[in-house]
């Protein structure tokens, strides 16, 4: 099985791609066998049904590849050398970032609130079997996709598509939380003119946006974009309760209307930046 999901329109249109790889769902027998964690708290650092919110793009002529795999079994957003020397045995090299102190390194040690997944430490080979099974087949689809629409469009526009917790927006109120966050790493992803447009229009719907606060953006955001080549990258994480009952890890009833406002949003902007 592919670690992805590819959603192709009938004709690809323009140059705006959307990536959602942490919203995968399929946890295995065999990756259930090594934790002692709950399904319902694995899942808790799952960027729940972002997967679906977005898929509406397909109908505008974009492309969207997805996660099928879950964040707590393989983190897409990282680098393949961020790895645990905590969880994984015999490491000779490995990023020493502050990602993989916390414990959430390309395999994850723990999930939301620093819950531990395993009891136990992983082996290289499995580590390798993760990275060469999951993480590079990913990446590779991710980059001929980019390479594809760079060669038919002269342009890419790729949006890096998260959920963010309601605990993890760092809130001046909480009567009035951020509700959208977009990341271009202080202006090294994107044109300028890219993310304020984004932005203006979100806001324009009544989303309450920020720009790079709390999230500028992960490694696929700094890793991909090259502004000088006129590959830009914007990570969008939007709050997750806004459209599911946290908890619960269902969805809303808020679920229809926010993804309405959202794709009216979409394909605003790629009237405006994609032709």
């Amino acid at each position: 099985m592919q670690p992805y999901k590819l959603s192709l329109p009938l004709n690809q249109t323009n140059c705006v791609l959307f990536n959602s790889p942490h919203s995968g769902s399929i946890y295995t027998d065999k990756f259930m066998q090594l934790t002692d964690l709950s399904l319902r708290t694995l899942r808790s650092s799952e960027d729940l049904f972002v997967d679906q919110l977005f898929s509406p793009v397909v109908g505008l002529g974009s492309l969207m590849l997805s996660a099928k795999f879950p964040r707590s079994f393989i983190d897409l957003n990282r680098d393949c050398e961020e790895l645990d020397p905590l969880l994984i045995e015999d490491l000779t090299a490995y990023k020493d970032t502050l990602k993989v102190s916390a414990g959430l390194g390309v395999i994850p040690r723990v999930v939301a609130d620093q819950r531990p997944i395993y009891n136990h430490r992983l082996s290289i080979d499995d580590a390798n079997e993760r990275l060469q099974g999951f993480y590079f087949p990913y990446h590779d689809k991710l980059k001929s996709l980019i390479k594809q629409t760079e060669a038919s469009f002269k342009k890419v526009i790729l949006l890096d598509c998260h959920s963010m917790p309601l605990s993890s927006v760092n809130l001046a109120s909480k009567k009035d939380p951020v509700e959208v966050v977009l990341g271009d790493c202080f202006g090294r992803s994107c044109e300028h003119e890219i993310v304020v447009e984004l932005k203006t229009l979100l806001t324009e719907v009544g989303f309450k946006v920020s720009l790079n606060n709390p999230f500028s953006g992960g490694f696929i955001t700094k890793n991909y974009a090259s502004p000088p080549n006129n590959i830009h990258v914007v990570q969008i994480e939007i709050l997750r309760s806004l459209y599911s009952h946290e908890k619960q890890q269902i969805k809303n009833s808020e679920f229809a209307k926010i993804q309405r406002r959202l794709i009216g949003v979409i394909e605003e902007f790629i009237k405006r930046f994609a032709d």
